[in-house]
């Protein structure tokens, strides 16, 4: 049937994870646009809960392309309709909206806007750092700015602003060159510029970074664990976990239930499909990790391993202020989150794992190891894990209720 303005409002996001949830307009006689969707966002997104956008091709050897009309809310469902009937005629006669010649008017906001929605439809997992550089950092300094006019000159005046600011402005300040670069050349891919046009943020200078070596001793992992016996039962598998299995910090947040096979023939496993560098792992578990499974609280009708307590129906999307007291409280105050995935590499390494069973486990696409080591044997990999989790299990105690 058409959509109505009734089942527009009542749409609720009924996707999986992050992926798309498009409502199609049928019954063309009836009043419908072929093509014409509302797509669902699972939560607070950069472009509201609800868009209006159509679907379309402009040819039939050529990839599909989705337009966004506008929100939902700020355009109303006869206003969208309308709109996109007037983009189909357009595109039957050979205009497409994302093509090279809407370039000359585009700014960098609205490229930015087009840049996050591909990500997203790519299921990119680091498009939410992405939405919060460019919120923050670039669109208030060259948003306004035509895209075509933006030049190496601009991108260089952008990094040394953020260079000169406190806290580890020369990271951050390289950080956003890089998107940007990764914006233009995916500007570029889209159609958004011009085929050949010079990246902006080509010969930019950045700042030299030295990589950051810091993982938690065996004495500041007895610490730890004393830190951890006051936190409820969820946050102390939680911390485990991470330790054990080396994911990366959202990949272990967003995993839901469907995704954990403990009783499996195969052995109990994880699956990952939405992972930083796009390679799908599938992570077997020692039986230590399997048990930390168990042990989470459970709530009635919740789908997530690990629960937003504020947020009904979402997964906790970050545990920083436990980290901050359970650190302090260990007295390992420089050490990061992330300094815990490096301490489950250092501790295989420090067992005698090999480098690239170390590299499966964390799922690591580094080119020395994936040009011999395609993927590793799931025995490989549950001998590095049953490694790590040894010597972790030497050094902490039992879990306390």
């Amino acid at each position: 049937m058409a959509l109505t303005k009734r089942l527009v409002d009542g749409f609720t996001y009924e996707g999986k994870g992050r992926g798309a949830d498009y409502r199609y307009d049928t019954k063309y006689g009836s009043g419908g646009v072929k093509g014409f969707a509302v797509r669902v966002h699972p939560d607070g997104r950069r472009i509201g809960r609800k868009t209006f956008e159509v679907w379309y091709r402009m040819s039939p050897s050529t990839s599909p392309k989705w337009f966004i009309i506008g929100e939902c809310g700020t355009w109303t469902l006869q206003q969208a309709r309308q709109k996109a009937r007037e983009l189909l005629v357009d595109i039957q006669n050979g205009i497409d909206p994302k093509a090279p010649t809407a370039a000359k008017e585009l700014t960098v906001k609205e490229c930015a806007e087009i840049f996050l929605e591909d990500t997203q439809t790519r299921d990119v997992a680091t498009w939410r750092g992405m939405e919060r550089r460019f919120e923050k950092r670039i669109i208030p300094a060259l948003g306004r700015k035509i895209l075509l006019d933006v030049s190496r000159a601009d991108i260089a005046r952008l990094h040394t602003s953020i260079s000169q600011e406190p806290r580890k402005p020369k990271v951050e300040a390289n950080r956003i060159v890089q998107l940007l670069k990764t914006m233009f050349n995916r500007a570029e891919r889209l159609g958004l510029v011009p085929e050949g046009h010079r990246n902006p943020c080509e010969g930019v200078e950045l700042h030299r970074e030295l990589s950051r070596a810091r993982y938690l001793s065996d004495i500041e992992l007895k610490k730890l664990d004393a830190a951890l016996r006051s936190e409820p039962i969820h946050v102390q598998c939680l911390i485990r976990l991470y330790l054990l299995l080396g994911v990366r910090k959202q990949e272990l947040l967003s995993l839901a239930w469907d995704d954990v096979h403990l009783d499996s023939s195969e052995g109990p496993h994880i699956y990952i499909g939405n992972t930083k560098n796009g390679r799908p792992l599938t992570l077997f578990l020692a039986q230590t990790a399997a048990d930390l499974f168990r042990a989470i609280p459970t709530q009635a009708m919740s789908r997530w391993v690990f629960t937003s307590p504020r947020r009904t129906g979402h997964h906790l999307g970050d545990f920083k202020n436990h980290w901050i007291r359970i650190r302090d409280r260990a007295g390992i105050k420089d050490c990061t989150v992330h300094d815990l995935r490096r301490t489950c590499g250092s501790v295989m390494a420090q067992s005698g794992v090999p480098l690239q069973h170390i590299s499966e486990v964390l799922n690591q696409s580094s080119p020395e190891v994936t040009k011999v080591y395609a993927r590793l044997s799931q025995n490989n990999q549950l001998e590095a894990s049953e490694k790590a989790a040894e010597v972790i299990d030497k050094l902490f105690g039992e879990l306390v209720s």
